[in-house]
């Protein structure tokens, strides 16, 4: 790894002091500060999409996001004699948001708002309005199709497991929670919406997870300015289109992590709001993305392209969990 770590490096107009493993690459510190290097799946386009999407977000005011570096051929990808494909982005000295600490969850909560401000009025080449999230009703009604087929299939099936007679005494009712849905989402016309978010320039980070959200320790952040004490990286999944799904899917992990507790999903969007305020129509997205049974649908999935002969007990406990 180090020989092909300095056969990358080489590329760049960069001194590399020291370097250490890190989960997905490796950290190096430089004469330019630190740094990370890892593996590049992207293509070329999607990182230049990237790269002219954060030099936006930048100019609009929000700096720590984890920007590619362009080695000596100004390209922001690099390869070695093997063909493998590296890159080398702007790094921290930070560490994952816990979500478990109440105090770190609404940081987290306002530096996503403060993201999508940034994000927003994002003006990109044409080709670049490619990178669209999908359409948000296709997604629901292929998961519906799926939780359908996959109740006929075990209606039919002979010998039933344990799992699987589990699952059908209860599919009926999660079933009818995602056609209602589908039927709200369907009110809110989508499809118009997402063209007017395309042409006001809204972008979403789409992961954004625990693990894309660095933080300075407890210890050190009553030190620091507020904005100089979180980073926002891997924006691999970012893409035109409802930013409140980004809310969603944190709020979600957040609220799974902490029992489901009313309260403190309240004070996430309290927290939220205090920088950038939800529109009546996110609202209603968010309470349609949060009345879908995702998880159920995630089972389902799991188990129908996976072995019907060997079913986990991880799955079981995960339909009881449900």
């Amino acid at each position: 790894m180090e020989d092909r770590s300095n056969e990358i490096i080489s590329q760049y107009d960069l001194k590399v002091y020291r370097s250490y493993r890190a989960r997905g690459g490796m950290v190096l510190e430089t004469d330019q500060g630190l740094k990370f290097l890892s593996p590049c799946r992207a293509s070329e386009r999607r990182l230049e999409f990237e790269d002219a999407l954060k030099n936006q977000v930048q100019e609009h005011g929000y700096l720590n996001i984890d920007k590619v570096m362009r080695n000596f051929e100004q390209k922001l990808a690099s390869t070695n004699s093997i063909g493998e494909r590296y890159y080398i982005r702007d790094w921290f000295r930070m560490e994952e948001c816990s979500l478990r600490q109440e105090e770190s969850v609404l940081l987290a909560a306002r530096n996503l708002a403060g993201l999508h401000l940034a994000m927003s009025g994002i003006k990109l080449p044409e080709d670049s309005v490619s990178f669209v999230e999908e359409n948000l009703l296709c997604v629901l009604e292929r998961r519906n199709r799926e939780l359908k087929r996959v109740q006929g299939f075990l209606g039919k099936r002979k010998n039933k497991t344990t799992f699987e007679i589990r699952y059908l005494n209860c599919c009926g009712a999660f079933y009818e929670e995602a056609l209602h849905a589908v039927e709200v989402l369907k009110g809110l016309g989508t499809e118009e919406w997402l063209k007017q978010s395309i042409v006001c320039g809204h972008v979403l980070h789409g992961s954004y997870t625990y693990h894309n959200i660095l933080m300075e320790s407890l210890q050190t952040r009553t030190s620091l300015p507020t904005q100089e004490l979180i980073a926002t990286v891997n924006f691999d999944k970012a893409a035109f289109g409802f930013q409140v799904c980004d809310l969603y899917q944190y709020l979600r992990k957040v609220m799974e992590k902490n029992g489901w507790q009313s309260p403190l999903g309240r004070k996430v969007i309290e927290a939220y709001e205090k920088v950038r305020a939800l529109s009546g129509k996110e609202r209603q997205l968010l309470s349609v993305l949060l009345s879908y049974p995702e998880k159920f649908w995630k089972v389902t999935n799991y188990y129908y392209n996976s072995r019907k002969s060997l079913i986990p007990q991880k799955n079981m406990e995960k339909l009881e969990m449900l």
